[in-house]
């Protein structure tokens, strides 16, 4: 997962276990609703210490046959995925696809991110959207990781989870 695309990442990650999902700012106008969707934003990233200033050790790019310098740290994401719907959408409709995205959670890793917490609000009427609202949140841990060359130079940062992905 690349930290550029994580909400459309997690939004495509939904969308492949049959959960209709869709990045909060896609580009182009939204599309026009038809029942619930779980709206993907990253509400937020904080990054810790895991190792002597940040290195974690090397790897051998099988690529160039050259030995890369990994650097990281912890990463906590926080996910907000407000479910929202039309106007008259039943609550049921709505708490179904809660269910539903509990259920992906429970059974898969998204990106490899080890889910660690997930929290719903009761369900509301956002009248400035003129949509109904569910809203919840996702707390996942991973991990940002940097490769470096000789020169120190950080080449390529990436998101990666608990398992090789």
């Amino acid at each position: 997962m690349e930290l550029d695309s994580l909400q459309g990442a997690l939004a495509g990650f939904l969308e492949e276990r049959g959960v209709p999902a869709m990045a909060c700012w896609p580009e182009g106008r939204r599309k026009r609703l038809e029942g619930p969707v779980v709206l993907v934003s990253l509400k937020e990233l904080e990054c810790s210490p895991a190792g002597l200033q940040d290195y974690l050790g090397e790897k051998l790019d099988e690529a160039t046959g050259q030995w890369k310098e990994l650097y990281g740290r912890r990463a906590r994401l926080v996910f907000a995925l407000d479910i929202i719907a039309p106007p008259g959408t039943p609550a049921e409709e709505c708490r179904s696809l809660f269910e539903q995205m509990v259920r992906v959670f429970q059974t898969h890793k998204p990106g490899g991110l080890t889910v660690q917490e997930m929290t719903a609000k009761e369900l509301e009427y956002d009248e400035q959207e003129g949509l109904v609202k569910l809203s919840s949140e996702l707390g996942c841990d991973g991990w940002l990781c940097a490769w470096g060359d000789e020169a120190g130079t950080f080449l390529d940062f990436t998101l990666r989870g608990d398992v090789n992905t």
